[in-house]
């Protein structure tokens, strides 16, 4: 949705940006009474990023960045037009420099493993294989939000499932409530992944964090109570997009608690000056966990659930759901109509 943390020299990929207007969405899944076993699909990492095959009408496999900070899915402008799919209008998106508009372009089908969402809007960006090479595009929430979702980092796995919760009823851990909304001053933001925290240098009050896994790095949009650097930094860091970037800090957090959970000593990112207004007070690295249960039907999350006790093998009939395209993005290139 907004800006990334442009670390080494990874360049910066993602836009601060803000919806203007929202196009209404439907889903109709599959009756609750099918239960489905979890789909599953191994991704890769490029460049801390997590990176997956997916197939669009039947056509593919293209590598997509899975970005659960995003709630649009996104397309390269070369690969919609090679597909030759249909336009679906446009988004337009408020910017620090001012309105941008995205062209929509509409899809029969999409799927990951197995789990096809059907109707999804995608949002259309020129060259964005140009800044992450050989990847055609972003799976967004409006896709991701039709399933429940566990992801591996130690294994490189995600399982995604709908219908009768399987996974839910055989992982364990504290379930920490999950707000699928976000707050632009006063207007509600949709499909975000927004989790409590509190941080000791906030004064343990409660900060709003979207689990984030098209981020390797915490960022604050609040400024922390100390100037403490990181020991031995002395490196220039960059929040930025398309629209320009600014200079962030790496400051060094004693404590974060999300539920009983407590991490000491991390390293986050805080803008210099003017902090813009934001959704959320934070992104949060989904890579901070070796494994995250997303549950989208029951509004919660676990951090670092007990691992499954019977794993999947056999690959199920394809779930099928209907979608239309929320409206934020989290890392794209630039667009034109």
């Amino acid at each position: 949705m907004f800006a990334a943390l442009e670390v080494n020299s990874m360049p910066s990929l993602r836009l601060f940006r803000h919806l203007l207007a929202f196009v209404p969405f439907c889903l109709c899944n599959l009756p609750s009474g099918f239960a489905q076993e979890p789909y599953q699909i191994k991704f890769k990492v490029v460049v801390d990023m997590m990176i997956i095959p997916i197939t669009i009408n039947r056509a593919g496999p293209f590598d997509f960045l899975v970005d659960t900070g995003s709630t649009d899915t996104i397309i390269d402008r070369a690969l919609a037009e090679e597909l030759r799919l249909p336009p679906a209008g446009k988004m337009t998106i408020e910017m620090a420099a001012g309105e941008l508009v995205m062209p929509l372009v509409q899809t029969d089908s999409l799927s990951i493993g197995g789990a096809t969402v059907h109707g999804l809007n995608l949002g259309v960006v020129n060259n964005y294989a140009n800044l992450v090479p050989k990847v055609r595009g972003i799976l967004g929430e409006n896709f991701l939000r039709s399933f429940d979702l566990l992801i591996d980092n130690r294994r490189h796995l995600i399982q995604l499932e709908s219908g009768m919760a399987s996974l839910a009823g055989r992982l364990t851990g504290e379930r920490l409530p999950l707000s699928m909304t976000g707050m632009y001053e006063t207007e509600p933001t949709r499909d975000r992944l927004v989790v409590v925290g509190r941080i000791h240098e906030l004064g343990d009050k409660n900060v709003n964090l979207l689990l984030d896994s098209g981020t390797a790095s915490i960022v604050l949009f609040k400024t922390l109570n100390t100037s403490t650097l990181v020991p031995g930094s002395s490196s220039s860091y960059y929040l930025g997009g398309l629209v320009g970037s600014s200079l962030v800090d790496p400051q060094t957090s004693r404590l974060l608690r999300l539920g009983d959970k407590v991490f000491r000593d991390l390293t986050v990112y805080v803008p210099r000056g003017k902090i813009p207004p934001m959704d959320v007070d934070g992104f949060l690295p989904i890579t901070l966990f070796q494994s995250i249960f997303i549950s989208h039907s029951g509004k919660y999350v676990i951090l670092d659930p007990s691992a499954p006790k019977n794993p999947v093998h056999a690959q199920p009939k394809a779930h099928f759901a209907e979608g239309r395209g929320n409206l934020l993005c989290s890392q794209c290139g630039e667009s034109q109509e």
